[in-house]
């Protein structure tokens, strides 16, 4: 399976040419990728059959083939879009998206969680202060969304089925307890930002877009319910609400200091889910 339990920004060697800046992992150098991206996004494109993948509107994903280390292999192309022109003034004295999301994920890593493995980080330069950034990342293998792996009807579960889905809520409460335990707060934990992996009997969690995930010394309120508020808002018959009780358990192991309160905090957290769906439903 291709994910980095832990990594470094010494891994990555600095390349420059012309427009082109290049972060490219040592663990997976190919001079051909490298060269595509150095010459230029049309360069790039042409030489790679990209496919566009679903993304925000604040984002361009593709998907594509390329040859690592004389081996095969699938990556995404991730370039990241001005939101606005706040955006724009806004990099021009911090890090960009891109840069922070890989800082982050690298956090993650470092802290025993998983995040998609970075091959190259990169911008081009298209004007006198602009310039687009993007990331390539390795997939992961046997890697779906959290949401694919669930059931279309819990009542037509196999007794093993049925073994799986707790056995995967369980873990996603502790990865998730973890965490937060660690004072790492994810910028935005709704389940389609969770990819599972199941290996033999144990589950295993990627996260993506971790461009505003943080740790902090200790993991204030707000942002801990946030959280717990984001991944509550998948609606879907194949959640029961004892699974979303089975997770809430095992997130509590982690976090003693709530575990007193859990009445009152999952109250708050049924409250914002709701009030979010409500207004969700308006727009």
């Amino acid at each position: 399976m291709i994910i980095s339990d832990r990594k470094d920004q010494n891994g990555f060697e600095n390349i420059q040419q012309g427009k082109s800046t290049l972060y490219i992992n040592r663990s997976f150098s190919c001079s051909e990728l490298a060269q595509a991206l150095l010459a230029g996004e049309e360069n790039f494109r042409s030489k790679y059959n990209l496919e566009l993948i679903p993304a925000s509107k604040f984002a361009r994903v593709y998907k594509f083939n390329a040859i690592i280390n004389n081996s095969g292999v699938c990556l995404y192309y991730k370039r990241y879009l001005d939101r606005s022109a706040l955006d724009f003034f806004k990099h021009l004295f911090r890090k960009s998206r891109c840069r922070r999301a890989f800082e982050a994920s690298e956090m993650l890593c470092e802290n025993g969680f998983l995040a998609p493995v970075a091959v190259v980080v990169g911008s081009y330069k298209t004007g006198f202060l602009n310039k687009d950034d993007f990331v390539v990342t390795l997939e992961a293998e046997n890697a779906k969304k959290f949401s694919q792996w669930l059931p279309e009807n819990t009542q037509d579960l196999t007794a093993s089925g049925l073994h799986d889905e707790r056995q995967m809520f369980t873990s996603f409460g502790n990865t998730v307890g973890q965490m937060h335990a660690k004072g790492i707060f994810h910028g935005d934990l709704r389940l389609g930002n969770v990819l599972a992996v199941r290996d033999n009997t144990a589950w295993r969690f990627i996260f993506l877009d971790n461009e505003r995930t943080r740790r902090f010394g200790r993991l204030a309120g707000r942002l801990r319910l946030k959280n717990l508020v984001q991944i509550n808002m998948c609606r879907s018959d194949a959640i029961s609400n004892t699974a979303r009780a089975r997770f809430f358990k095992a997130y509590l192991q982690h976090n003693p200091d709530i575990t007193k309160r859990r009445k009152s905090w999952a109250k708050i957290v049924i409250k914002k889910t709701n009030r979010r769906l409500r207004k969700k439903a308006r727009l």
